[in-house]
């Protein structure tokens, strides 16, 4: 009898418990379909929520808007300032004409043509010595012929000789001895011009030509004038003076030139002048200077002329 009362106690222990496990059970599927349905109930949020800061490298940024073009506006580059580390290697190669003397750059350009018995440094500094003369004016003039004779001898009307001697001692073609002041005026005919003349021009060292031939006449193409060659023009029947002159340069077409003192029309100057050209028997001062006999402006070389050359060493 005790048994059974015991077995049932604890079948009526065991109902309780079971009971309020199934109530418990119960309550919490009640409380699970009410927060479920509250969920439901919920909207959803209508904002993009901030993605959280904790994981940045799992949010994907949509990509910036560029902020250049592929084909960049041209803009303005500031002249950058070099700083060589090491010394600079020059290759450009300077304007030749920019380095070239006067006389350098007439023999570039075929105005002055190396020819006869002086050697082309002589040549070169015959020329450019010769245009240091050159006086465009007559107040000019005066004072290069004052410089190349003395004081009171300067005229440009009779400063023929002097200056014709003193290009070519000044170029280094006569003797430092030469005084350009004795060839004033000069003479051939006279005894002690003569002898003058054969001192500064000795035989063995020039050649001696004489002509009576007028230079309107003369065949220059047969026997050209050179450079450094000394000249005395002589008025003849139809000219009103003498004169004396230097060739400083020849061109590549054969025309002499001399830098000289003659009438331009207006006044006495010294200059550069074409005295011939072989191609043309009207152009250069030795046809203007026979263009009329006895000129007002000064006619000569009627009578011919006498030369001096320097032999070829």
């Amino acid at each position: 009898m005790k048994k059974k009362t015991s077995d049932f106690i604890y079948l009526s222990y065991g109902l309780a418990i079971g009971g309020v496990i199934a109530a418990f059970i119960a309550s919490a599927i009640f409380f699970v379909s009410n927060d479920t349905a509250a969920l439901r109930l919920i909207p959803p949020p209508t904002e993009t929520p901030a993605p959280p800061t904790s994981t940045p490298e799992t949010v994907l940024s949509p990509l910036p808007e560029p902020q250049f073009t592929m084909t960049p506006t041209p803009t303005f580059t500031p002249t950058p300032t070099f700083v060589f580390l090491v010394s600079p290697t020059v290759t450009d190669t300077p304007s030749p004409i920019a380095t070239l003397n006067a006389g350098e750059q007439k023999a570039l350009t075929g105005e002055l043509y190396f020819v006869g018995p002086l050697s082309q440094e002589e040549q070169l500094n015959l020329y450019n010595t010769s245009i240091n003369f050159i006086a465009p004016t007559t107040k000019e003039s005066i004072r290069i012929g004052e410089q190349v004779a003395s004081n009171g001898f300067g005229s440009p009307t009779l400063i023929c000789g002097p200056l014709s001697v003193g290009i070519l001692k000044s170029s280094g073609l006569l003797p430092s001895e030469i005084v350009p002041i004795d060839f004033w005026l000069l003479n051939p005919y006279v005894k002690k011009d003569r002898a003058l003349l054969d001192r500064t021009f000795p035989e063995g060292q020039y050649e001696h030509h004489d002509t009576s031939i007028s230079i309107n006449r003369f065949d220059f193409s047969a026997f050209p004038l050179l450079p450094g060659d000394f000249l005395y023009l002589k008025h003849g029947s139809g000219g009103n003076f003498d004169h004396m002159l230097v060739i400083n340069r020849v061109d590549v077409q054969g025309r002499a030139y001399s830098v000289t003192n003659y009438n331009n029309g207006k006044e006495f100057i010294i200059n550069e002048v074409m005295l011939y050209d072989l191609n043309d028997p009207n152009a250069g001062m030795f046809k203007t200077w026979m263009k009329k006999r006895n000129a007002i402006e000064g006619s000569t070389g009627f009578g011919g002329f006498e030369l001096w050359r320097r032999i070829n060493p």
